[in-house]
């Protein structure tokens, strides 16, 4: 069997599987996200040769380098924590809004003054403010206005993506995400998540929103890192027949959930989203915790509606069990679906 990368360069699938068996000929193609040189595997001499000007490693087909080791990771997950610093910083004003939203005491009046001491940020309030999503196209002017018409927990919602857009809004090589691919997914989970809180513990709407739109931050962090070790990626999702989110957790020792979870902490989030953000991906070592369970099948709507960043099998089924705890039918995830990637399409 033969591996080579079909994009020459230029990927035009990166957002395709990187499986895919070509019949009768005894080659598979890899059709990676990242533009990466042409990887040729032998599963019978156990190694990975390629294409000249890009000499790597020969490495077994578990993908790992042999400097790869336990130390390794460890050290490499520590500059990773590290550099999250690098990272665009959540304005203060989401975070005092998340706070305060937290604080059953709180008010309407203390939420808008908070707003209006971040001038960038009321401004992309105004703006979102007045989408057709929330039926007030036109009709708001100031943030006071905003408070009375749309109320204290949308206006709330809305401050979080204000503060989001520009930090989830750019591309991502690794991942295969073009410009704003990453927001528009976000969106998706957002509002599925959402939705799902509506259904389900109306006290986790405004939380789910939340986790939903930022469950993937860790992936801005990691990209280039996922860049760095696409050959070792690629081997091992192929010839182990694994996951991209499982090639992230051997190839590191970590995934990009554990790495958002970190952010959060970085950004003084309230616990019980980045427990949800870090636990995105495996409700059922959260604890019974409700809303690891709502982000992680709203992830699985989005990817479900095509929003997602490739067709990875970890995201093709929810985790076992995580219809049942939410009491969800497949019925009430096309609907959520329909809602969410319409309201998703007004930003």
């Amino acid at each position: 069997m033969e591996i080579s990368c079909a994009c020459g360069g230029d990927c035009q699938h990166q957002k395709k599987s990187k499986r895919d068996a070509l019949p009768g000929d005894g080659h598979t193609v890899c059709q990676c996200r990242s533009g990466a040189d042409h990887i040729k595997i032998d599963p019978t001499m156990d190694q990975v040769a390629a294409t000249p000007g890009n000499e790597i490693e020969k490495e077994s087909f578990t993908g790992t380098r042999p400097s790869d080791t336990a130390q390794n990771q460890a050290d490499l997950k520590t500059r990773i924590i590290q550099s999250i610093k690098d990272l665009p910083p959540m304005p203060r004003v989401v975070i005092e809004i998340q706070n305060l939203i937290s604080d059953l005491n709180s008010d309407i009046t203390q939420l808008t003054a908070i707003i209006e001491t971040d001038q960038a940020i009321a401004a992309k309030v105004l703006k979102i403010a007045n989408s057709a999503y929330y039926g007030m196209s036109g009709k708001i002017s100031t943030i006071h206005q905003a408070s009375i018409l749309l109320g204290y927990r949308v206006l709330g919602e809305i401050v979080t993506m204000a503060g989001a857009v520009d930090i989830l809004s750019g591309s991502m090589p690794g991942y295969g995400y073009d410009s704003e691919e990453l927001w528009r997914h976000s969106l998706t989970v957002a509002f599925s998540a959402k939705l799902i809180a509506e259904l389900k513990h109306k006290n986790l709407i405004h939380q789910a929103h939340t986790a939903g739109l930022i469950h993937d931050v860790g992936k801005i962090i990691l990209d280039k890192h996922i860049l760095d070790h696409m050959d070792s990626i690629s081997v091992y999702m192929v010839q182990g027949e694994k996951s991209f989110l499982e090639a992230e957790r051997h190839i590191f020792g970590f995934d990009h959930a554990e790495i958002a979870s970190e952010v959060c902490r970085t950004w003084k989030i309230p616990d019980k989203i980045s427990l949800a953000i870090g636990s995105h991906h495996q409700p059922s070592l959260s604890n019974g915790d409700e809303l690891s369970y709502i982000v992680h099948v709203a992830d699985y709507i989005a990817t479900m509606g095509g929003i997602g960043y490739d067709d990875d099998d970890a995201l093709r089924e929810p985790e076992t069990g995580a219809m049942s705890f939410l009491n969800l039918k497949q019925t009430d995830l096309s609907a959520i679906m329909v809602m969410a990637l319409e309201a998703a399409s007004n930003f």
